[in-house]
């Protein structure tokens, strides 16, 4: 049966399986054990949205496993606009044998799923960026451990990123705590979905207004840029409201001693986060970047039904 990465939820199941084998397969790479189970196959990769790390990610990624990626500009394909999805997902499926999609709807980004014949992945959308919440959990996991029980502490705005970690936090038994300003808080239905979750996983999912609440106690601080691709025309007044939301050394000092901090990048330097936090040994930022490639290999593997 065909599987999709639409939602972190279409890997609820298996979500830590796919963790240790994105860190396993991390290994292997490491150790010089080089698979090309994807030998004569295609990438297809749709990009609404520009990408440094989604485009380098998957390409060398694919290429590492043996397969060809092939990238489709914004100029190529308009979903829904100068065809229809479904002949799109259709097409696609006679051409290439897997897709990753970074859109701008994550309503295209479904019919693209249900309507092609070949696995779908999602590149990021206005909902989720199930992608990032993998490369996150396995970068979690390989400076904490077992996840179940810790804390993470979101601070900034209630975006696809934080989605995604709120339902992914639910399914492994970690914690999460958001901070965002009033009228910048998470989705309630996402946020209601992942309480859901983690009744029966013994999570809680928490809001609040207060960064300094969110990081008490705190084993991971996670911090994103105030203004995303979409919200230029709001950037002065963002700047303003989220201010207070800066991860500086005052806050990052205000969780555990061994506390992390993790940002999906790009990172703005003076706004969101300070080069101390940054730059700082308990930084994984970097760790993160490199764990999309490594992340995303393993989820590819397991849609195809390799490992």
């Amino acid at each position: 049966m065909k599987r999709d990465l639409v939602s972190i939820i279409d890997v609820k199941d298996d979500l830590k399986e796919l963790v240790r084998l994105a860190i396993d397969m991390k290994g292997e790479q490491k150790d010089g054990l080089q698979m090309s189970p994807f030998n004569g196959k295609v990438l297809g990769m749709i990009f609404e949205k520009p990408s440094l790390r989604t485009r380098v990610s998957f390409d060398v990624g694919f290429t590492q496993m043996g397969g060809t990626a092939l990238y489709l500009s914004p100029k190529e394909i308009q979903i829904g606009e100068r065809e229809s999805t479904y002949d799109v997902a259709k097409v696609l499926s006679r051409f290439v044998d897997m897709i990753m999609y970074r859109a701008f709807d994550s309503k295209n980004v479904e019919e693209l799923a249900r309507h092609a014949d070949i696995p779908v992945i999602n590149g990021l959308d206005n909902v989720e960026h199930p992608c990032q919440a993998v490369a996150d959990f396995m970068t979690m996991t390989e400076r904490k451990g077992d996840l179940k029980g810790l804390k993470l502490a979101w601070v900034g705005d209630g975006n696809n990123v934080l989605h995604s970690l709120m339902l992914g936090g639910a399914i492994l038994g970690m914690n999460v705590t958001a901070a965002c300003p009033e009228g910048f808080e998470p989705d309630e239905g996402i946020v209601k979905k992942a309480k859901r979750i983690g009744e029966d996983t013994g999570t809680r999912v928490e809001i609040t207004g207060s960064p300094e609440e969110a990081v008490e106690e705190a084993d991971v601080i996670y911090a994103d840029t105030w203004v995303s691709m979409g919200d230029e025309e709001e950037k002065e007044k963002r700047l303003e409201i989220f201010r207070p939301y800066q991860v500086n050394m005052g806050l990052f000092n205000k969780a555990k001693g061994d506390a992390i901090f993790m940002h999906c990048l790009p990172a703005h330097r003076g706004q969101e986060v300070t080069d101390e936090v940054m730059d700082h040994k308990r930084s994984a930022v970097f760790d993160q970047a490199e764990n999309r490639m490594h992340a995303q290999k393993a989820i590819m593997i397991r849609l195809a039904g390799l490992r």
